[in-house]
């Protein structure tokens, strides 16, 4: 091996970095292990039944609005964290936790009782291919579901603040505590597993969630009284800025983020059972995202905004070249195995019960398509963390929306032939076309910054 390689290699192996990724690897990977003990088990009590089918669509409304909300107050929240931290000290950052933490739970209870309010709406617009009685019962477990996003989507903003502070094994650790709840449910019903035990087992699970991350946080914060006071009576400066900021992040999030909720739409128009066919897919391919694209985006992110708080524009750009390259190659194999090996892998994993030969050869043609988004998709997460550390929301706004328009559009044209599988191919070539672009942005504002 070359020398400037092995020194290379020698310096990563010690690097804060590189020991945050492997530990938030290790740990997602097990919380993915747990979640797909928990498919398995739904795969084998309802296969792709009708019940199934309403849960997961109603659950895509709930993962989409925690998206967007994870993608708006906690995106700004990290860069101005690590910039006052920087420049004024722990208290003050602490400070600004406290009150944008607040204000993220003021958003999600206001969201939640938005949903609650217009759920006939919502379920009868986006499922023109149910029938009546499988619209009703949407209704009900999008209602039933109302709890997990307020618990979940306030636990994801504690969770940033955790790894600002550069501290990743409770953040990385607890969400398994969603999958954990919810094969307890169907374990302990036995044979009369239906959505509704899903939808318990998932609103336990999230309140456990965020039990742990409150715990977490609040021995972080100073005891004294009087920093408490001010804390509550006097707004942190650059909260106001975290608002403005987030605002633009949060308006791409509903178009970034809209594109699972817009896949599993179209998806119901198709034969029954392609909204869980296309969901059963896209949990094969977040194996191998949950070990590369999650873990980088959680440590990097701190990374990434301390370096654009110090300026240090020439370590930004050799992080970013450095991060994804490596990841993407390691990616790129699993990707080659999931494309060779898929009727054989989903058999494995989800083929029992309900769950039957028919099922996998769905799932598997579905996921020959989707899982060519897998290296694109580590690409682009990693370059949209530089970008929301260099505060480019202009930019996110406008790739958000080009990508939903695009994805829609694709799905349209795709679907027509290939059914679901052309919705995953869709959603390959958007992400595509996402990670070049962000790539090339991201390298042009660091150039910029640094003529400057």
């Amino acid at each position: 091996m070359p020398a400037p390689l092995r020194s290379l290699l020698a310096r990563g192996a010690g690097s804060a970095m590189v020991s945050g990724f492997v530990l938030v690897a290790v740990l997602t990977m097990v919380g993915k292990i747990v979640a797909f003990a928990k498919d398995a088990l739904v795969a084998d009590k309802l296969g792709t039944a009708d019940e199934l089918d309403a849960f997961m669509l109603v659950f895509g409304f709930f993962t989409f609005a925690c998206s967007v909300l994870a993608g708006g107050l906690p995106e700004s929240f990290v860069p101005a964290y690590a910039e006052l931290r920087e420049r004024r000290g722990l208290r003050r950052a602490s400070r600004l936790g406290v009150q944008c933490a607040a204000f993220h739970c003021t958003v999600l209870l206001a969201c939640g009782g938005l949903l609650a309010l217009t759920a006939p709406w919502v379920v009868q617009w986006t499922t023109r291919g149910f029938t009546p009685a499988k619209q009703t019962l949407a209704v009900g477990l999008l209602r039933g579901l109302v709890p997990f996003l307020l618990c979940f989507g306030l636990a994801q903003q504690l969770g940033a603040w955790l790894r600002a502070g550069k501290t990743f094994l409770l953040a990385a650790a607890a969400p398994m505590l969603v999958p954990l709840a919810i094969v307890t449910a169907m374990l302990l019903a036995g044979d009369q597993v239906s959505a509704w035990t899903l939808v318990s087992g998932t609103v336990w699970g999230s309140a456990a969630y965020l039990a742990a991350m409150l715990a977490a946080v609040s021995r972080r914060l100073p005891r004294r009284l009087s920093w408490w006071r001010c804390t509550l009576r006097h707004a942190e400066p650059l909260l106001r800025l975290v608002l403005r900021n987030a605002m633009p992040f949060l308006i791409g999030g509903v178009a970034f983020s809209s594109a699972v909720v817009v896949d599993q739409t179209m998806a119901a128009w198709l034969t029954a059972g392609s909204v869980a066919v296309l969901g059963y897919s896209d949990k094969v391919c977040a194996i191998v995202l949950s070990v590369t694209a999650g873990p980088a985006a959680d440590v990097l992110f701190p990374h990434f905004a301390e370096l654009v708080a110090r300026r240090d524009w020439h370590g930004l750009r050799r992080r970013l070249f450095t991060s994804a390259g490596i990841i993407v190659s390691a990616a790129l194999p699993m990707t080659l195995l999931l494309c060779l090996l898929a009727p054989w892998i989903v058999s494995i994993l989800f083929e029992r019960g309900a769950f039957g030969p028919q099922d996998t050869q769905r799932v598997a043609e579905v996921l020959r398509y989707a899982a060519f988004q897998i290296p694109f998709y580590i690409l682009g997460t990693v370059a949209a963390r530089v970008a929301v550390s260099l505060q480019a929301s202009r930019f996110m706004l406008v790739t958000a929306f080009g990508a939903l328009v695009l994805n829609a559009s694709l799905n349209w044209l795709l679907m027509r032939h290939l059914g679901a599988a052309g919705i995953a191919l869709s959603t390959t070539i958007v992400h595509f076309i996402c990670a070049i672009v962000t790539c090339i942005t991201c390298l042009m504002v660091i150039r910029r910054k640094e003529a400057a």
